[in-house]
């Protein structure tokens, strides 16, 4: 439903959203998601002549969860939560620098997520929820590693495996204002990214140093960002639901001043630390979705969404590595029932081509860029209960 979901959140996955919703369901419940993502229509431009689309143009993310009521105490509903929180990145390959050299970029990244989680129904009308989370994060970064220019200063660099294990929480709470009105809200920490023990090669063939190793590489400042979201499902006839949801995400925060730093060289180096850092120029934004579920009977649901979301970073902050422009998202699901214990969920998501121009001051790709972005998804659950 194009991420409309404060207000309807109520199987596993959606301890990954608001997991007060839990607390609705009747009994336990074991879900897995398959994510195919494909980016159709991503790809950098600029003023010496480089037009490409990224390799890096699929992601296939496994998401899961289970919950169940506690007989002890029946306002309580337990679960717990597997998430591929993030999971992709952009490559590009033999880009024209203003070195003349031809050379390729990345930057691939994951995060994964174990949350478990816990609600209360307070009362017929009352749901409230809490889930704390493991976050595993894990990145790989090419910047012209084959170029080593002395006179433009550019020595390339490839950073490996920096990953690390950071902590995060979500609350939220579900309130019926009537029998066929909810209202949703709930609250996301920030999310760490944290990047640590791992390597880096930098290139330093130009003065006479060869590729040199670092035994230490590591990453700060890179984070999911704080969010908060409000939301609301209105029962319009038995048949049709209706909801919205808006959602303010902190990126300025998450995506500001980011240090790299290099130390522990393998060989002779001409620097035996390096420090580094740029400014992504992350920006608080809002998504504002929009949704539709519409029963046909008792075995087959129809779900339809539509949102919008604002950029992430100002332009000054982008780069082909840091391509955040996706804008509207169209979506189209069914749900079919095959028995009381079997359910089966696919879904469509799309997103068209969007394109925002900028002066890349971080990488000697010349004076004016434009990145443009465009990606289509499909998903796939089942879930069981008993």
């Amino acid at each position: 439903m194009s991420g409309t979901d404060m207000a309807f959140s109520s199987n596993p996955t959606g301890i990954n959203n608001n997991p007060a919703g839990i607390a609705k369901t009747k009994s336990s419940q074991l879900e897995f998601t398959l994510e195919s993502h494909r980016l159709i229509g991503t790809r950098h431009k600029d003023s010496l002549g480089n037009d490409v689309r990224t390799e890096h143009d699929k992601a296939y993310l496994i998401n899961g969860g289970w919950l169940t009521p506690l007989n002890k105490y029946p306002n309580l509903t337990a679960g717990i939560g597997l998430f591929v929180q993030g999971g992709a990145g952009f490559k590009y390959s033999g880009l024209l620098t203003e070195t003349g050299e031809r050379d390729d970029i990345s930057a691939l990244f994951g995060v994964f997520r174990i949350a478990p989680a816990l609600a209360y129904k307070a009362t017929d009308t009352l749901r409230l929820g809490l889930s704390v989370s493991v976050n595993y994060t894990e990145a790989n970064q090419e910047v012209f590693p084959n170029i080593s220019n002395a006179e433009f200063g550019l020595f390339g660099a490839e950073i490996i495996n920096a990953s690390g294990l950071s902590y995060s929480w979500r609350a939220g709470l579900q309130y019926d204002l009537s029998p066929a009105i909810t209202v949703g809200l709930a609250y996301g920490a920030s999310t760490k990214m944290k990047l640590e023990n791992g390597e880096a090669i930098i290139n330093f063939e130009d003065l006479g140093f060869g590729r040199v190793n670092y035994a230490d590489a590591s990453i700060k400042g890179l984070s999911l960002p704080e969010e908060i979201g409000l939301g609301i499902s209105w029962q319009v006839t038995p048949q049709l639901n209706l909801g919205a949801d808006i959602n303010l995400y902190a990126w300025k925060d998450a995506l500001g001043k980011v240090q790299t730093h290099f130390s522990r060289p393998q060989q002779p180096t001409p620097m035996a630390e390096i420090n580094i850092e740029n400014d992504l120029s992350g920006k608080n934004n809002f998504s504002k979705s929009v949704a539709a579920i519409y029963q046909i009977n008792d075995a087959n649901i129809i779900y339809t969404g539509l949102s919008h979301v604002g950029s992430a970073v100002n332009a000054s902050g982008l780069s082909p590595l840091n391509n955040f422009t996706a804008k509207w998202h169209y979506s189209i699901g069914y749900e079919h029932k095959f028995n009381p214990r079997w359910k089966g969920f696919v879904s469509y998501t799309y997103s068209p081509a969007n394109s925002r121009s900028y002066s890349d001051k971080q990488l000697p790709l010349g004076n004016e860029s434009e990145a443009s972005f465009s990606y289509y998804s499909m998903i796939f659950t089942m879930r069981y209960a008993w």
